[in-house]
């Protein structure tokens, strides 16, 4: 039916006549009750009571023809319906006493009403429809449903509105002494203490900031819960987030000066039952210059990865989990490499430490731009050796072995518990075998470890002779003279803060792909059978690496029994 029809009154009694909702007398009297005024005859009958609502609804549809809508599909539409009262410059108080709603599709406007179209509302969609070129699709809808919206929608502008009152005062808390103390205390604490990273967890009651130190998490501070929501908006605006998203997980970073140094702080939120708790990595700019020795790399270890930095060619895979010290690992391997006579590019996701003479390009998914995407354009720019962040899908796995066979050092990192298993997960991400053999040059896996501190640990006078027994069993078949076993145990001082541990080192399993694995990997050997043949030829596990270091005072054995079977 067409729109301008829908406005005349008479039409419509007397379709309610023919389907017999209301009888001569009746049709009569609701004709007298509209004379010279505004409502409609469906309105008065509904308020009269001459007609039921849900009839009155049949009678809209069957005498306009249009479909009924709803009331799930309507509440649905509220952020559109919000979003045409501005692109269609409508108010909604207009709307509301017109009895419609409006919204916008790419193909046309939509009008939902629950009344007889006026005059006025009839000219505004032919004005609204020919400006946008957009026919106009009607629905009829239940007054019930239409106002239940509108009071939605005004509850939602109170909140809006009540919300930004709330992020104001919010705003203004965290940029006050308190706040601004308190969160400048939590972090020259953490570093006090050497944390690597820094939690604040909510509870019911109150919320708890702890530290990570030496990879072991330790309560710093508690605080009652009125402080909680100004800290998390102070750290929220230092690191560039939005105050008033807490639904939603959040990354940002900001710089900060802690003691005389500069710190990249990595930020991580995330919304939790009691409220969102936050994750701040601390990393320093100005990364410690380490040697193989610093890392924790025994004599046989070190001559072996030398000897791998110096690979004209090839693949270095370095294994294992999340924090367990892979990008440290590297970025030692490019400064020990770093002579000024190559070409090192690297490609992470973030770029953790600033390196001299080496380009650094960091990959941002959200834009496209992913490891595979840069490494293409890596490649044209002529590098002699290339540090992969991680290889996560099978056309980065191809890409750095294509580099690897056409006369590139790759250095990367893969997520496996053993040096053994990562040719099964690049078998499994698709790459052959036969180029697997051809551009392995050496692969390891490390785990973190404590170090005793040097300041307070004492040598154990009555080693246990389980100890013994493992740190013998251990040094069988190495080909490494090592003095004599010195267990020592932790005590304890300021320096360590009575921990006594200072400090990390990595324990390594390592071995270099020869021929005799080039075979394996061409026969398609399990990754079982191949750390099976590795220890018949003396290639020691994680476990006895860190007992052969328990047993040169660095380490416990205690310390160490806490990797595993590795």
């Amino acid at each position: 039916m067409d729109i301008a029809a829908v406005q005349r009154p008479h039409p419509f009694i007397e379709h309610l006549q023919h389907l017999g909702m209301v009888d001569a007398e009746r049709a009569t009297q609701l004709a007298a009750l509209i004379h010279n005024k505004p409502d409609s005859p469906l309105a008065i009958a509904s308020r009269t009571g001459m007609v039921a609502s849900h009839a009155l609804v049949e009678a809209l549809c069957s005498y306009t023809q249009w479909p009924l809508l709803p009331a799930s599909e309507l509440g649905a539409m509220d952020a559109m319906i919000q979003g045409a009262f501005l692109s269609l410059q409508l108010q909604p108080t207009w709307c509301q006493q017109e009895n419609l709603a409006l919204w916008e599709t790419d193909d046309e406007l939509v009008c939902c009403t629950s009344d007889l179209l006026s005059r006025s509302a009839s000219e505004m969609l032919r004005i609204q429809g020919t400006q946008r070129g957009k026919p106009v699709s009607m629905r009829v809808c239940r007054q019930v449903d239409l106002d239940n919206l509108y009071a939605e929608l005004a509850t939602h502008k109170q909140l809006e509105s009540a919300n930004s009152s709330n992020l104001a005062h919010l705003r203004e808390l965290a940029e006050e002494g308190p706040i601004v103390e308190l969160v400048n205390n939590l972090l020259s604490q953490s570093v006090t203490r050497r944390a690597s990273d820094i939690h604040i967890e909510p509870g019911e009651n109150g919320f708890v900031t702890r530290v990570r130190v030496d990879g072991v998490m330790r309560e710093l501070q508690r605080f009652s819960l009125d402080k909680f929501d100004a800290t998390i908006c102070r750290i929220k605006i230092l690191s560039q987030l939005d105050i008033a998203e807490r639904r939603l997980p959040q990354d940002g970073r900001m710089t900060a000066r802690i003691h005389g140094e500069v710190f990249d702080v990595r930020v991580s939120i995330l919304p939790g039952s009691n409220g969102e708790s936050v994750v701040m990595r601390l990393l320093r700019q100005d990364r410690p210059d380490y040697n193989l020795a610093d890392l924790g790399m025994l004599s046989d270890h070190a001559q072996m990865f030398q000897r791998w930095i110096q690979t004209p060619d090839g693949i270095i895979l370095v294994t294992g989990p999340t924090g367990s010290g892979k990008t440290t690992t590297l970025y030692t391997a490019l400064d020990l490499g770093n002579d000024g006579l190559k070409k090192i590019i690297t490609v992470e996701d973030p770029v953790e430490y600033k390196l001299e003479g080496i380009t650094q390009v960091q990959v941002n998914s959200d834009i496209g731009f992913t490891f595979a995407t840069s490494l293409r354009s890596i490649l044209r720019h002529d590098p002699d050796v290339i540090l992969i962040g991680e290889i996560r899908d099978q056309e980065t796995a191809g890409i750095a072995v294509q580099s690897a066979l056409t006369g590139h050092l790759v250095f990367s990192t893969l997520h496996t518990n053993s040096a053994a298993g990562a040719v099964t997960r690049l078998a499994d991400m698709g790459i052959e075998r036969f180029l697997l053999a051809s551009s392995l040059r050496g692969i390891m896996a490390q785990r973190l470890v404590r170090r005793l501190c040097p300041h307070c640990s004492k040598e154990a006078e009555n080693p246990d002779q389980i100890s013994l027994d493992l740190i013998a069993k251990a040094q069988k078949n190495q080909d490494i003279k090592e003095p004599e076993i010195r267990l020592r145990h932790p005590v304890g001082c300021d320096v360590c803060l009575h921990t006594g541990f200072l400090g990390r080192i990595a324990v390594y399993e390592m071995f270099e792909v020869d021929a005799a694995l080039r075979l394996e990997i061409l026969e398609k050997a399990s990754e079982t059978e191949t750390i099976k043949n590795l220890r018949a030829i003396g290639v020691r596990s994680m476990l006895q690496d860190g007992l052969l270091k328990a047993a040169q005072g660095i380490t416990t054995v205690e310390e160490v029994m806490t990797l595993g079977d590795l």
